[in-house]
């Protein structure tokens, strides 16, 4: 669908503003419910790398093209940026599928989100209360939420009863089989340079949070690991330090 109004947000604004949030979500576990969120009926498509290969539907998109309520976007040889009615944004991996709604649903493939948005994965909520969080999922249905910045809260979708949700902090994943949620991990130093090295941070020009934030959580998750950190957020294992000999001693 074409774009019918402009987001008077600028992208300096709309990050100022994600940052702030994720500040003020840090200090903060209490569980918030999906309904005190803005409501999610809207995204748009404002980056497009690799090829043309992105769809709205079966629909051929540009860059300002939208995304309604219950719409999904695709990709398949094509990256794409997206930003949301309410200023927070994702970005979409090659071959991949995700419905906008009041959560945004993966069905294939990676999504990255940064901002106030809850994610679905697999029958499963991902309540937002941090900035910056991955979403796979593959053609067997199994996948993984990892959370690179900030909290984010894991519940049962449609569940009869309230579910106890669980805490993933930055640095941690949670694989999902099937419609079966795995065990807590820790995200290694190479896999989370994989990320930031990867298909969802390299060549995108909108961004995704402030500068040097990645670096910063780099470094509070690594850096007793004996790694430094890009100003990117790559992890890379500091070199050995030396120590001078004395002259006379045997060593």
């Amino acid at each position: 669908m074409k774009k019918t109004h402009n987001f008077t947000m600028n992208s300096i604004s709309r990050i100022s503003r994600i940052f702030l949030s994720s500040l003020l979500a840090s200090g903060a576990m209490l569980y918030s419910p999906l309904s005190t969120l803005a409501q999610i009926n809207q995204a748009e498509v404002n980056e497009i790398l690799d090829s043309e290969e992105v769809f709205i539907e079966e629909n051929p998109a540009q860059v300002e093209d939208q995304a309604d309520f219950g719409q999904a976007v695709l990709t398949q040889e094509a990256r794409a940026g997206l930003e949301f009615n309410n200023g927070a944004v994702g970005r979409l991996g090659s071959n991949s599928s995700v419905t906008v709604g009041q959560c945004v649903e993966v069905k294939n493939g990676q999504l990255l989100v940064s901002g106030p948005v809850d994610g679905c994965i697999a029958g499963f909520l991902v309540n937002v209360q941090g900035t910056l969080y991955l979403l796979e999922v593959d053609a067997e249905n199994n996948g993984n939420i990892k959370v690179l910045e900030g909290t984010v809260l894991v519940t049962p979708q449609g569940a009869l009863e309230a579910a106890e949700p669980i805490i993933l902090s930055a640095g941690q994943k949670l694989p999902v089989v099937g419609n079966v949620l795995g065990q807590i991990q820790d995200i290694t130093p190479e896999e989370f340079a994989q990320i930031v090295a990867g298909e969802l941070f390299q060549g995108f020009t909108v961004p995704v949070t402030v500068e040097g934030a990645l670096r910063s959580v780099c470094l509070q998750l690594f850096g007793d690991l004996g790694f430094t950190c890009t100003a990117q957020g790559i992890p890379v294992p500091a070199p050995p330090v030396s120590v001078p000999s004395v002259p006379g001693l045997p060593f």
